[in-house]
Order: structure tokens, then C-alpha cells, then sequence
């Protein structure tokens, strides 16, 4: 496993696909750095520092003359996705949503397939940890943990980004994986140009709105799998998932939707309606309280575990 940090420089603030630097760098599973580079693009547009924010400069230290030189996002495209989407490799950025979209906008204006990968946000890990509901740029960040680097550098503020990575994982004691479920917080995902965001369900003022933006996904994705032909051991079953297991990516949720559907039962958001309930305690489970009611009551709920669901029918499988 390796990490991979990356950092996106707009030439225009006003123009998303302007991107003129990426910086990235790699480091091992122990957060060795192995490369640190910053990849320069012409962008192919006027330059504009002033981000939308009239009067407000930001100095990315550019070069436009080797701007001019450099090659556009279209040459540099199979390089930085290959990078991204490289097997085994955990990608993290700050604020890491904007460069997403600076990065979707380029492959637009370039007529480019959508680069599909997951990612973590360095900035929202730190506000976890810190318990704070306010946001903290890196050069704060920096500032607390006592290090040095050169901001709007773009190299640079990736190895800010891993190095603000590196303190969480190694103050905490804990894995990347770890640090995401003790702070329930899903990964970031780019895929097909559709971003979701890396965000945390718990301690957010919009935890119920980023849940029903989760319930939606789900009901669309089971929708467009369609009723299973002829039933199975679900039919006529419904099926509910804990808010966690909603909540995070769409790798854990979805193998669970599609074994739902194609055991013939139907995905309800409702676990006051449901007939099965599948929950992971080593993730948290925000709606124990209103199962234990159901049971208590009586009311017959098959409880599981998300790996004990997806067993459901091997037998007849293979039988």
C-alpha cells in the first residue's frame, strides 16, 4: 500500500478547467516520501489570481513562460490518471472536493473520459480530530503541528496535505481505514463525473441532509437493478441497512443492494418497515435504539452482519 497526495493550481479563479500546476507526491505505507513533483499544464486560458473573489490575489509563484512551454491537460491527462487510479493507493488531498471539480472540468473542456477514483480529505480528518466544526488551511495546520512548507506551491501543499495524514494516523495510533470509521467518515468518490464528497456523519450540522442524499443514491441504484425474475428467499421481503453502512461508499453498499434484489427482495430506508436489518457494530450504529424497540416488541427483524447477508442463498447456489 502507498499514498498519494495531490494539490490543484487554477491559472483562472473564474475557470475550473484552467488548471496550470498539479503537485503530487507519493510516499510508502510508512509515509517515506518517494516522489515529489510538481507537474506543470498549460492552460490555455488568460490568467486571472484574483480566484471569484474580486481584489483578493493569491501568489501561486507561476512561470508563465514555462506555462506557454508546458504541455496542456489533454498530454498530461494519461500521466495524472494513471497516478490516481493506481492499485493499492490510498489518494489524499485538502479541501480535496475543489480540486475534484477542477479536474472534471479539465477532462470536460478536453472531451476526456471522467477519472475514477476514491479519495480522502486531509482537511476534514483534521477537523474531526480537532472536534472543531471550523475548517483549518494548511498553513494552521502547519502552524500547530510546528512544520514548514511553502504554500500555493502545489507540490508543497500535497506534502502538507500526507504530512497532516501522517500526524492523525500516527498520534492516533490508528490505520486510514481506522481514522475513517472511529470518525465515521466515508471516503470521496469521482466517478463518471459525479462526485461524492468525503464527509462526516456525525457532528455535522448536515448529517440529515447528507443522509438523504445517501437514502437517494441507494433507491436509485436499486431501482435501476430492477425486481428479481421469479423471487427468491427476500420475496416479498424488505431489506434495511444501517445509517453507517448508507453512509459510506458505494463498494460496501451496493454488493448488499444487489444481493437484496437479486434474492428478490426490495431496499427500504425505513427500519420500521423493514423485515431484515443489516448493520456492522464495528462501525457504529446510530439506529440500535429503534431496532431494540422493534425486538422488544416482539416484531420478528432478521438482524445480520453485512458479511452474513451476502452468504444469504449459497446454498441453493450451490446446491
Amino acid at each position: 500500500m502507498r499514498y498519494l497526495a495531490f494539490d490543484i493550481e487554477a491559472a483562472n479563479g473564474y475557470n475550473p478547467a484552467s488548471i496550470c500546476s498539479v503537485g503530487v507526491v507519493v510516499a510508502d505505507s510508512d509515509f517515506k516520501v518517494l516522489l515529489k513533483e510538481n507537474i506543470w499544464i498549460n492552460p490555455r486560458s488568460k490568467y486571472n489570481l484574483n480566484g471569484t473573489r474580486p481584489n483578493v490575489g493569491i501568489d501561486l509563484h507561476l512561470d508563465k513562460d514555462l506555462l506557454d512551454r508546458s504541455p496542456d491537460f489533454s498530454e498530461r491527462y494519461e500521466k495524472l490518471k494513471s497516478m490516481l487510479t493506481a492499485a493499492d493507493t490510498v489518494v489524499v488531498g485538502h479541501a480535496v472536493d475543489s480540486d475534484v471539480r477542477m479536474l472534471n472540468a479539465a477532462c470536460k473542456k478536453y472531451r476526456l473520459p471522467s477519472i475514477d477514483f476514491k479519495f480522502v480529505c486531509s482537511q476534514l480528518l483534521y477537523k474531526c480530530y480537532k472536534g472543531d466544526k471550523n475548517v483549518m488551511g494548511l498553513d494552521k495546520i502547519a502552524a500547530e503541528l510546528g512544520l514548514h512548507f511553502r504554500q500555493h506551491y502545489s507540490d508543497e501543499d500535497a506534502l502538507m496535505s500526507l504530512l497532516t495524514l501522517k500526524f492523525l494516523c500516527e498520534s492516533q495510533n490508528k490505520t486510514v481505514g481506522e481514522l475513517m470509521k472511529a470518525y465515521h467518515v466515508r471516503y470521496g468518490e469521482n466517478k463518471d463525473f459525479v462526485i461524492t464528497r468525503p464527509a462526516s456523519l456525525e457532528g455535522q450540522a448536515g448529517g440529515k441532509k447528507l443522509s438523504r442524499e445517501a437514502i437517494e443514491k441507494i433507491k436509485a441504484e436499486a431501482e435501476k437493478l430492477g425486481a428479481a425474475a421469479g423471487g427468491g428467499i427476500l420475496g416479498g421481503k424488505t431489506v434495511a441497512l444501517s445509517r453507517q453502512i448508507e453512509f459510506m461508499g458505494s463498494d460496501v453498499w451496493l454488493p448488499l443492494i444487489k444481493k437484496t434484489v437479486a434474492l428478490g427482495g426490495k431496499y427500504t430506508p425505513k427500519i420500521g418497515r423493514c423485515d431484515v436489518y443489516v448493520a456492522d457494530e464495528r462501525t457504529g450504529d446510530a439506529r440500535k435504539r429503534f431496532l431494540n424497540t422493534r425486538l422488544e416488541r416482539g416484531e420478528k427483524v432478521a438482524v445480520m452482519t453485512p458479511s452474513e447477508f451476502l452468504k444469504l442463498g449459497e446454498e441453493e447456489e450451490n446446491g
